[in-house]
């Protein structure tokens, strides 16, 4: 059996799925060939691959873009549509299932990232229309971290961290997050680190009390996410299920969420998965007093969050769920 990569696809997006066939196929049996793909041009909405066993073909899509639009001509193409960001509304179809967020992994050394870059570019430089971007797109998986550095340490500490982007054309995100930068800042219990990334243009105003001096690297982030009692999550850019809430699910922690409306694999249950919040200052700082003093609840959230990413996100979960494999 072997497995057929599209090499114009956008490996910081699909290095998820791609380490999920290294692991339910083995490294050597998965390559990089243009012969199946040759309608599809680089993009940041999908991942395309086909597995292959002597007449037997499948091909699979893993929709990855924030909004809730499903691609049609890939639909066409697919016998199975993976999408994260599945709105309930949207069009029914057999094909199409929730697989839930992911987030961006490094797969390849240096000498890989270069070498993989350099190939696939020569594979399908016909179907790359910004090659540039294509090019950059493998370095920013180099500088991601490993699956394996997302380690479960369950907390007992009262530090809480929290850093994210201020987005341009999503005042809602913008608004919940702070309000719950605030709440951490008030807590008396918590000790709080964090605030908003500041921005190169600085173009986003009434957020100056709660950003923070400068942006942490990558390592030091994961760090302080690990080591955070509580973080929190909300839908960010067309209410997608963001990176951050793949990452918190896998490191285990106790999230407050507010109300998510895209599909999951299966629901994200409150006071067990999650603790969900109507985003109110009010209401967040109540979630916040209830996990500081409810051990017993932190530890319930935490295990079960870790539980969840292990039997429904993890990247071999979603390869077997898209494949039909048990």
């Amino acid at each position: 059996m072997k497995v057929f990569i599209d090499p114009s696809c956008d490996i910081q997006y699909s290095s998820f799925y791609i380490y999920g066939l290294y692991s339910v196929f083995g490294k050597n049996n998965v390559v990089f060939l243009s012969k199946y793909f040759e309608k599809f041009n680089h993009n940041n909405h999908f991942f395309a691959f086909v597995v292959k066993d002597k007449e037997y073909i499948k091909r699979i899509i893993i929709d990855y873009t924030d909004s809730k639009i499903i691609d049609y001509l890939a639909l066409d193409w697919s016998d199975v549509y993976g999408k994260i960001n599945l709105d309930p509304t949207s069009i029914k179809s057999d094909k199409i299932i929730p697989i839930g967020p992911s987030f961006g992994i490094q797969i390849y050394n240096q000498f890989e990232t270069i070498c993989f870059a350099l190939l696939n570019l020569l594979k399908s430089h016909s179907r790359i229309t910004n090659k540039r971007k294509f090019l950059s797109d493998y370095n920013a998986q180099y500088k991601r971290p490993k699956l394996l550095e997302y380690t479960y340490n369950p907390n007992t500490n009262n530090v809480v961290f929290f850093m994210a982007s201020l987005w341009k054309n999503e005042q809602q995100t913008n608004v919940l997050r702070a309000n719950y930068i605030k709440s951490c800042m008030v807590n008396s219990k918590i000790n709080f680190d964090g605030g908003f990334a500041p921005r190169t243009k600085n173009d986003i105003e009434g957020y100056e009390d709660v950003t923070v001096d400068s942006r942490v690297g990558m390592d030091v982030y994961l760090d302080k996410i690990g080591n955070s009692a509580i973080v929190f999550n909300t839908p960010a850019v067309k209410e997608c299920h963001g990176w951050k809430l793949a990452e918190y699910l896998c490191l285990g922690k106790a999230i407050i969420s507010t109300p998510l409306s895209r599909q999951l694999p299966e629901k994200l249950m409150n006071k067990e998965h999650v603790l969900y919040s109507n985003g109110s200052q009010e209401d967040i700082s109540l979630k916040l007093d209830e996990i500081i003093s409810n051990i017993d609840l932190r530890k319930r959230l935490e295990s079960n969050a870790k539980n969840y990413f292990d039997t429904y996100l993890s990247p071999e979960q979603v390869i077997k769920r898209v494949l039909n494999l048990s």
